[in-house]
């Protein structure tokens, strides 16, 4: 049964015209709020009713097309490959390869220049970029040793062979309530932001090297023990498809504008043709700091 708690069912992510798509897993638009105004981001901040309360109805509500030539799809989450197979022009499965076995999950920087490479290969082609963060693990807050074996105990013990229901529950839903039970929650909520704090510093590079219009926003947000109803005195952590209450459908909707975007096509050219030639720099520095 659906808790919808008297909110409607979405604002489509195609409801703006945009070039750029930049979609933070599991993000709250309060702390998103509080978070991105420290950082150097000129934009038009909003708040959005998201289509899902869980990654997977936000992706099928939202993406309902058979087939999307314009867009390239980078992703650190693998629901996308699961529900949205063969839709997009090009898929990266970024997490397929760059799993990071310590910290189970794909670290922003490596979407970030996932994102640089494409866009020097592809520049006619719209960008939808799925940060897997700040959804946990989390990568930026030392839990302490205790705290990190009842982590990697509960990855043991719910290991789930069916991998695509696996993911629909989500990432970390089959145990994410006892582990939330165990550890306090300002802990939670200090790892949640510190997660928020890594992604947005990648974001920021990020959308210097954009062309166009870029938003940021989220699939869903994430529940830290708020109340299901006010007339329902239980609390609810984490994320689930069924519960649409506010932490989890309030996302931020960040609109992002190219300077010169509004100047002529001509000027509009001029520009991409600039940022690319920067992003080749760039690329060729990250690769010779790599020694490839």
């Amino acid at each position: 049964m659906k808790i919808l708690y008297r909110y409607r069912e979405g604002t489509s992510i195609f409801q703006e015209k945009w070039d750029n798509l930049i979609i933070l897993d599991a993000c709250r638009y309060d702390i998103f709020e509080d978070k991105y105004r420290d950082r150097e981001i000129i934009g038009k901040l909003s708040k959005k009713i998201s289509k899902g309360a869980h990654t997977v109805p936000f992706l099928l509500k939202n993406f309902q097309k058979d087939y999307y030539d314009e867009f390239i799809y980078i992703t650190a989450n693998p629901q996308v490959n699961i529900f949205l197979n063969n839709k997009f022009f090009k898929t990266i499965s970024v997490w397929k390869d760059h799993w990071h076995k310590k910290y189970n999950t794909v670290l922003p920087e490596v979407i970030y220049e996932y994102s640089i490479e494409n866009l020097i290969k592809y520049p006619t082609k719209k960008q939808i970029i799925h940060f897997m963060q700040p959804h946990c693990p989390y990568i930026g807050y030392d839990l302490g040793y205790e705290n990190f074996k009842i982590f990697q105990k509960q990855l043991l013990k719910n290991k789930v062979i069916d991998i695509k229901k696996k993911y629909r529950d989500g990432l970390f839903a089959i145990y994410s309530m006892d582990i939330f039970a165990k550890l306090e929650l300002e802990d939670h909520w200090k790892m949640y932001e510190k997660n928020l704090d890594l992604v947005i510093e990648w974001v920021e590079k990020l959308i210097h090297k954009l062309p166009g219009t870029t938003i940021i926003t989220a699939d869903h947000g994430e529940a830290f023990g708020e109340y299901l109803h006010p007339l329902i005195p239980i609390r609810f952590y984490g994320h689930r498809e069924s519960v649409r209450i506010k932490p989890l459908i309030e996302v931020p909707w960040l609109r992002i504008e190219n300077s010169d975007k509004n100047k002529g096509k001509s000027n509009e050219i001029t520009e991409r043709e600039k940022i690319i030639e920067n992003i080749k720099t760039l690329k060729g520095k990250l690769m010779e700091k790599k020694g490839r």
